[in-house]
């Protein structure tokens, strides 16, 4: 953290939702006390304060529907800080920023030991991609809306919760009790994990297959079940009423209870182990054809959900085998009552690692994926091939566990006709290349002078990228834009550390030195999240400079086409005319492995984008760079919606990612959409699922453009209830 280390801080939230934590049987659970980092910046008494504020994130506990700010809590006064923060309390709304903020805290923690790198969140966008402008903070709204609803707010970079009033179709609580969606750590943690993957992945908000924003859903659910699972106190008494059978049903595997119960539900918003049937709790039945039936992101969302439960329960059953023979003489059924204290600590100890692992597994998985257009299928592979690449014996079965799992929920890879570990692992860059003989020396050469020495390779790019003579900046120009918006970055940051020796006037000299004769990308925690920002924007650029002077066998082994006759639609580069690719983004991934140290790699994501249109005919014309005929065709077939100019109806995206070894800088996997953006197949299934889906009730995410602004409002958004007021504070 820029301010040094310092040590944990402690804060105490509720375990479950409130009215759940409070019923007898609950009491000895109803909160846990997190270790977060302590990175909250010094509150400067003069100005004013609105919740608590880090490097990360900002809580504003503002609520819009009465106009009101509530009283801020300084979660670094000393009767916060000695007390592990304040009492959990449903009533004051200074516990609820302490909630909210220990929560999305420790999200970002466990993102960030998974990747190995800092969370970012998504740019502001601007006209032009390369004036996005970093974001430092996220903010929470606390009490930002009168309804039943949270969501992330990509525009604001914001999460907002809400609260409402209970109806008499309640079960939570008694009607007319107000409850917050602040409160649920379910919830909070659903939300973060929007916002981090928006920062990671931002077309995966586009509904481009049935699939991507169930992807977004279900994810979000599985960060949250697998954090349950952090807190011993809570673990080991589940696992206690359990008996150890985690198929049973207990708190652990429900989201949001006392949400969905508020809503007139039976049991939790979703469970991952079962339901209510007939009033009645049971557990879920994999159904390998419930996948072609299913509808809506939820539905599919939660099929996923269930299939990478199974998996952990599959994994958990293997770890406690021995113990629950050992404890049963041999049997491997416990005697009825209570459990022994020692097996269920046992028991408990190894559903966290279990959990832990998969959790992990789970959020690696994302940095192995397709950067647009991703399927259940691919989220299967990168699960397999991210386990695979750190541990190749799978000395726990983890692959195996989930290879089943997902077989038995019917989610399996598009035209895979033999299902095992060996063929669901992404290729190599050996194997994808085999056919057509593409090599990469030369760009594991250039690669490798980027990363060290980007300095040597800015001096290449120049002969090889002159300046254009329109107004449009060249290459050039805007590498010299990104090193400036980086080397001022750095500045700032030098500055603000050495303002405390009195030193501070040194720091431009300090930090121009050897500014590009080292590798940025290594600076990964040791310095502030914005420069960062800025290194993988500015290696991105390089990196763009480097692939667009590739010869064509490599460029179509990793699924980029640059063809001077590609149809028309496929969107130009302004630098050098030809069809545009984004290098969306240049990371670094650090992993602990299996020999207990760390395992780097370089991710690199490559995208391409082409205006797509649901009539075949026009899309012919606008192929072939005929645009006013196009229009005139589209004007024909839609009289009552005359366009003064051609719009397209959908985008269609495809994309590569490549992750490269950091000692040999070689392309170690090739993970790429099924088609190039220059293949009609493609293009086609994207068109037929935007058809289908003009036939639908649409929402926000439903419709055949990007998602908008608000599309997570409309997604999770449930009912809709009166206001009211909420007073006392």
């Amino acid at each position: 953290m820029p301010n040094g280390f310092e040590p944990p801080r402690r804060l105490r939230i509720f375990a479950f939702d409130p009215w759940t934590a409070i019923r007898p049987g609950n009491r000895n659970i109803r909160e846990v006390t997190l270790s977060i980092p302590s990175e909250l910046d010094p509150i400067d008494r003069k100005s004013p304060c609105f919740g608590p504020s880090g490097e990360y994130i900002e809580v504003v506990d503002f609520d819009s529907a009465s106009g009101r700010f509530y009283q801020p809590i300084d979660l670094n006064s000393p009767e916060v800080l000695f007390n592990d923060g304040l009492t959990p309390a449903a009533d004051d709304p200074r516990f609820h920023q302490q909630m909210v903020y220990a929560v999305a805290m420790e999200t970002i923690g466990n993102f960030e030991r998974a990747l190995g790198r800092y969370v970012l969140w998504s740019p502001r966008k601007a006209d032009a991609p390369q004036k996005d402008s970093y974001v430092p903070r996220l903010r929470l709204y606390p009490h930002a809306l009168r309804e039943a609803n949270a969501y992330y707010d990509p525009a604001r970079k914001a999460v907002l919760f809400g609260y409402f009033q209970l109806d008499a179709q309640s079960r939570a609580a008694p009607p007319g009790t107000v409850m917050f969606t602040c409160l649920s750590q379910d919830i909070i943690v659903h939300e973060m994990c929007h916002a981090i993957l928006d920062g990671m992945h931002p077309h995966f908000v586009e509904p481009s297959n049935p699939d991507m924003l169930a992807l977004h859903e279900a994810f979000s659910d599985i960060v949250a079940i697998f954090q349950h699972f952090s807190h011993a106190g809570v673990l080991q008494d589940q696992i206690g009423r359990t008996g150890g059978d985690l198929e049973r049903q207990s708190l652990l595997g429900a989201l949001a209870q006392e949400f969905g119960q508020g809503l007139g539900r039976s049991g939790a918003l979703r469970d991952a182990i079962g339901g209510y049937v007939d009033g009645e709790w049971q557990p879920h039945v994999p159904d390998n054809t419930a996948l072609r039936n299913a509808r809506g992101p939820h539905a599919r969302g939660a099929i996923l959900v269930a299939a990478v439960f199974r998996a952990f329960l599959n994994i958990y059953r293997t770890r406690v085998a021995d113990l629950f023979r050992i404890a049963s003489g041999g049997s491997g059924i416990l005697r009825p009552g209570s459990p022994d204290p020692d097996l269920v600590k046992r028991l408990a100890d190894e559903a966290a690692t279990s959990a832990r692992h998969m959790l992990n597994i789970c959020i690696r998985a994302m940095d192995y994926v397709p950067p647009v257009n991703v399927s259940f299928g691919d989220y299967l592979r990168a699960v397999i091939t991210a386990d695979h690449d750190l541990f190749p014996e799978d000395a726990h079965g983890y692959r195996a566990a989930f290879l089943e799992a997902f077989a038995a929920w019917g989610i399996v890879p598009d035209g895979m006709p033999v299902l095992s570990e060996g063929s669901l692992i992404w290729p190599s860059f050996e194997h994808a290349a085999r056919n057509i003989g593409a090599a990469d020396d030369t760009l594991q050469a250039r690669f490798g002078v980027l990363i060290t020495r980007p300095d040597r390779l800015l001096v290449e790019l120049r002969a090889e990228h002159p300046e254009p003579d329109g107004a449009e900046p060249g290459l050039i120009s805007l590498l010299e834009a990104d090193k400036n918006a980086l080397l001022n970055s750095m500045n700032n940051a030098l500055r603000e550390r050495l303002k405390a020796t009195g030193n501070e006037d040194r720091a431009d000299e300090l930090s121009k030195e050897g500014l590009l004769q080292q590798n940025l990308l290594e600076l990964e925690f040791t310095t502030p999240r914005e420069v960062i920002h800025h290194a993988r924007r500015f290696y991105a650029r390089l990196f763009w400079g480097i692939v667009v002077k590739q010869p064509p066998a490599l460029l179509r082994t990793i699924g980029i086409c640059m063809d001077h006759d590609a149809p028309q639609t496929i969107r130009r580069s302004g630098i050098n005319g030809l069809p545009a690719m984004r290098v969306r983004s240049v990371r670094v991934a650090s992993r602990l492995g299996n020999r207990g140290h760390f395992e780097r790699e370089y991710v690199v994501e490559l995208v391409q984008s082409r205006d797509g249109y649901l009539d075949h005919a026009v899309q012919e014309l606008a192929d072939s760079g005929q645009k006013a005929e196009a229009l005139a065709l589209w004007n024909a077939k839609n009289p009552f919606l005359q366009r003064q100019t051609l719009q397209r109806d959908f985008t269609y995206r495809t994309g590569c990612t490549l992750l490269i070894d950091t000692r040999s800088f070689r392309i170690r996997r090739v993970i790429c959409t099924p088609c190039r953006i220059d293949e009609n197949a493609g293009l086609e299934q994207v068109r037929a699922y935007y058809a289908a889906a003009r036939g639908t009730p649409m929402n926000a995410f439903d419709a055949p453009e990007t998602a908008s602004d608000t599309s997570f409002a409309a997604l999770h958004r449930h009912v809709h209830h009166g206001q009211f007021h909420f007073g006392g504070h």
